[in-house]
């Protein structure tokens, strides 16, 4: 697939998500975040991806918390992919209803779903270094960006 209809690709499966216009509220917001122990893993113009690994009744658990200028909501699940040149980490949401917490004051949804992984998958996010995570809710994909430390 050529760059161009890469772009194309990632634009039209973006359209639904809202463009988030940071501002100093998103400091404040990623700090509190920061405060309970969950890194920022990822982000788009369209939301921030944080993430962390824990364990939860003797399970491993993927912790994320996305937020966006969408107010996401859902029966259906999501999934969650990380994407490292050949190798695809596909995960699909422990709950089927999920639904953000919409402030009107700061026009920003914040989504907190889990996954359930494996000690083996767990291990890829102490090691590995993924270029892109895609989260798919609704029939949508919103595409972010990992960061590199």
């Amino acid at each position: 697939m050529g760059f161009f209809k890469k772009i194309d690709k990632v634009f039209a499966s973006s359209e639904n998500f809202n463009l988030m216009e940071r501002t100093e509220v998103d400091i404040q917001i990623e700090e509190n975040i920061k405060n309970v122990g969950i890194s920022k893993f990822a982000e788009s113009a369209y939301g921030d991806l944080y993430l962390r690994v824990n364990e939860l009744g003797g399970f491993l658990i993927l912790e994320t918390i996305t937020v966006s200028a969408t107010n996401l909501k859902t029966k259906k699940g999501s999934r969650l992919t990380f994407i490292k040149d050949n190798e695809v980490l596909k995960l699909e949401s422990d709950e089927h209803k999920i639904e953000s917490d919409f402030s009107d004051t700061v026009k920003k949804s914040v989504t907190k779903i889990d996954y359930n992984i494996s000690a083996e998958e767990a291990e890829y996010f102490k090691e590995e270094k993924y270029n892109e995570a895609r989260f798919e809710i609704n029939g949508k994909e919103l595409v972010f960006s990992v960061i590199t430390s």
